[in-house]
């Protein structure tokens, strides 16, 4: 079963540099797959937890980078589980893709 990571962050700053720190930080997630069901909050399939530790890695080093202008914060690997709340109906079947391994 595949694992996964729910990751969310908080940007102290505003536009336009807000928008810039997000990208940043969202291109730590480069080559994974995941699901963004809210505005800083991702669903992040990884392979191992080596990927974790790879992600978090890059986080980290954008967070040192900028320092007082980012919190983030990363869950332990997770294998399976069921997330619910209230979203957008299309976003659950990407969620449990991510979450679930369900195609």
């Amino acid at each position: 079963m595949a694992l996964h990571l729910q990751i969310s962050w908080d940007i102290k700053a505003s536009e336009p540099r807000w928008s810039q720190l997000n990208k940043t930080l969202s291109e730590c997630l480069e080559g994974y797959s995941w699901v963004k069901p809210l505005k800083t909050t991702y669903i992040v399939q990884i392979p191992s937890l080596e990927a974790r530790k790879e992600i978090r890695e890059r986080l980290i080093a954008v967070c040192r980078t900028h320092t007082n202008e980012i919190n983030v914060l990363i869950s332990p690997a997770m294998q399976g589980g069921q997330y619910s709340g209230w979203l957008p109906k299309d976003l659950w079947p990407k969620i449990q893709k991510r979450a679930g391994g369900v195609q």
